[in-house]
C-alpha cells in the first residue's frame, strides 16, 4: 500500500493579488513562533481540528522554528472574500521571510477561524517529520481498537480503520477475522501496551505500537500500524499473533 510522504496540503483557489495587512497570516505565524500548539489550534475551526493531531502539529512547528527561525516579515499578496448564506469565507496568500529562509503561505478562514492552510518552504524540506512528539493518543487508539476487536464489537472496530485499509479488508472479511480470533482466544482478560517505534521511509511514515494480550484461552500480541497523512495519524494495519 504505497502512499506519499507527509505534507501540508490544504489547497484552494486564490483571487486577484492586492496589497493588504497581514491579519490571519500574522496571527498564524505569531502562534507558530511561540512554539505553543494551543495558540495555533485555537485559531482553527472544528472541521480543521478533526484533520490535525496535536503531536504531529507540534513536530511541524518545531521543525519550522528550528530550520527557518523567527519570522522577519509577512507580505500578503492576495485576498478574496466570498459571502455564503451562513458564513464569510476569506482566502489569503502571503510570502513570509524568516531568519533562515522564505515560505509561501495560503490560508482560508470561515468567520475568522482557519479551515485550510498550506505553508511551503524549500528550507523546511520533505524530511522534517521524525515522528509525533508524543504517542499517548495513538497508544489509546490502539487499545480501543483491540478492545473492540476482542470483544466482538465488529462494526465499531471496523469504523476505526482508514478507508485505504477497508479497501483491502472489506467488512465481511473483517468480521470473519474477529470471529476466528474470538473463537481461539475467548474473552479478553488483560491488555498491556508494551512499546512503540517510528518507521520512516521515502514513501510513508508509520508509528508501530505493540501490545501484550492475555485472554481466556490464550496469550498473544498485537501490532497496530498508524500511518501519518497530512497532520493526522490513521489506523492502517493490525496484526494479531
Amino acid at each position: 500500500m504505497k502512499t506519499t510522504r507527509i505534507a501540508l496540503a490544504f489547497t484552494f483557489i486564490l483571487g486577484t493579488c492586492c496589497s493588504v495587512q497581514a491579519g490571519t497570516q500574522d496571527d498564524f505565524f505569531r502562534a507558530l513562533n511561540s512554539g505553543q500548539v494551543k495558540q495555533l489550534t485555537q485559531q482553527m475551526r472544528p472541521e480543521l481540528l478533526e484533520q490535525v493531531d496535536a503531536p504531529v502539529l507540534e513536530a511541524w512547528m518545531t521543525a519550522m522554528n528550528e530550520r527557518l527561525g523567527r519570522v522577519r516579515s509577512i507580505e500578503q499578496t492576495s485576498i478574496t472574500n466570498e459571502n455564503k448564506l451562513t458564513t464569510q469565507i476569506e482566502s489569503t496568500e502571503a510570502t513570509v521571510e524568516f531568519e533562515r529562509g522564505t515560505a509561501t503561505s495560503t490560508m482560508q478562514t470561515a468567520d475568522g477561524k482557519l479551515i485550510k492552510f498550506n505553508v511551503v518552504s524549500e528550507q523546511l524540506g520533505d524530511d522534517w517529520f521524525k515522528g509525533p512528539t508524543d504517542t499517548k493518543i495513538y497508544e489509546e487508539l490502539g487499545k480501543t481498537f483491540i478492545n473492540r476487536f476482542m470483544k466482538g464489537q465488529t462494526d465499531d472496530a471496523y469504523a476505526m480503520c482508514h478507508p485505504a485499509l477497508q479497501e483491502v479488508v472489506d467488512a465481511e472479511a473483517f468480521a470473519g477475522m474477529v470471529q476466528q480470533i474470538q473463537g481461539a482466544a475467548g474473552s479478553l482478560q488483560q491488555l498491556t501496551f508494551k512499546e512503540s517505534r517510528v518507521d520512516i521511509s521515502e514513501d510513508a511514515q508509520y508509528l508501530l505500537l505493540y501490545y501484550d494480550i492475555k485472554s481466556e484461552k490464550a496469550t498473544g500480541t498485537c501490532e497496530i500500524k498508524i500511518q501519518f497523512v497530512g497532520l493526522k495519524g490513521h489506523l492502517l494495519g493490525f496484526d494479531f499473533e
